[in-house]
């Protein structure tokens, strides 16, 4: 077979075997997209709509995740409401810091934040830190998964976030306009969606393999 129509083949069966992106990743970018598109047509200044726009979506994407984040503590660690009252009201406010200074910069220095410490959290799972590899691949019971197979995936969501901090720093040192950093920071969880599954399947160790 001809090794371009051989490559073109495996392409495509490797694309339609990918998931989906669920509703849940695209909530955070349609409410980002919509929230600036609706407060620019009304004449709020563009940081301040910036603004508003990301503290919107990321409420948007609180909602989306905190229920399902919610079950997964309690299955593992038998209880949940302490740690996600916690959660919530710190991000409650996080919201009200961005709302009351309205400074983009401190809004894209808050994702990156947010990128470093999960990111240091990915990092102590590959070290041995058996609470951070629970928390980041829950499993129902240690043997239902190879230990090799979630490192693995937390190698892959290490670079993941890492490429989130690299575009979300880059668009703030290029000084790249405010319209053209929500379109691409919309379309981001998307593209890494598509760009984890992926790599995912590329480089996937064998599952056969016993817990480490």
């Amino acid at each position: 077979m001809n090794p371009f129509r051989r490559f073109s083949m495996i392409l495509w069966i490797l694309l339609r075997s990918l998931p989906p992106v669920s509703w849940g990743r695209l909530l955070m970018p349609a409410v980002f997209v919509g929230s600036w598109t609706g407060l620019c047509a009304l004449g709020l200044e563009q940081p301040a709509a910036f603004v508003w726009s990301a503290v919107l979506a990321q409420a948007a994407h609180l909602y989306a995740v905190l229920p399902v984040s919610a079950v997964r503590q309690r299955r593992l660690f038998g209880r949940a409401r302490t740690a996600m009252w916690g959660a919530v009201l710190v991000c409650l406010g996080l919201f009200a810091l961005q709302i009351w200074l309205l400074n983009p910069v401190v809004t894209h220095r808050l994702v990156s934040l947010y990128g470093a410490l999960y990111l240091g959290v990915t990092l102590l799972g590959l070290c041995g830190d058996r609470v951070a590899l629970d928390r980041l691949v829950p499993v129902g019971a240690p043997s239902e998964v190879p230990l090799p197979f979630r490192h693995h995936l937390l190698r892959l969501y290490a670079l993941t976030v890492f490429l989130v901090i690299v575009v979300n720093e880059s668009l703030l040192i290029a000084h790249v306009p405010l319209g053209a950093r929500v379109a691409i920071l919309s379309v981001l969880p998307v593209v890494l969606h598509y760009l984890f599954e992926i790599m995912l399947r590329l480089t996937c160790p064998p599952l056969e393999d016993g817990p480490g």
